[in-house]
């Protein structure tokens, strides 16, 4: 493996990271897998795009996933 080194132009935007997921009481994450019946948020466990989903899972338009990491709910205030 080699590391490579990335510059980015005048007015270019580095990417945004997804952010860090809150971890449950016993220090891991809830997975669910396409096709699976669900409500709620979701993120890609291997890209990272987040959907919000009242129905089946599907896979991630963004890369074809098939693995989702859950979201809490957001606080309001």
């Amino acid at each position: 493996m080699q590391d490579v080194e990335v510059q980015l132009g005048k007015g270019a935007k580095a990417p945004r990271l997804p952010a860090p997921l809150p971890l449950d009481d016993s220090g891991f994450l809830d997975f669910s897998v396409s096709g699976t019946a669900v409500s709620g948020e979701f993120r890609c466990s291997d890209c990272g795009y987040g959907a919000v989903v009242h129905r089946a899972l599907p896979p991630c338009p963004m890369c074809g996933g098939t693995v989702w990491e859950s979201r809490p709910p957001r606080s309001v205030g």
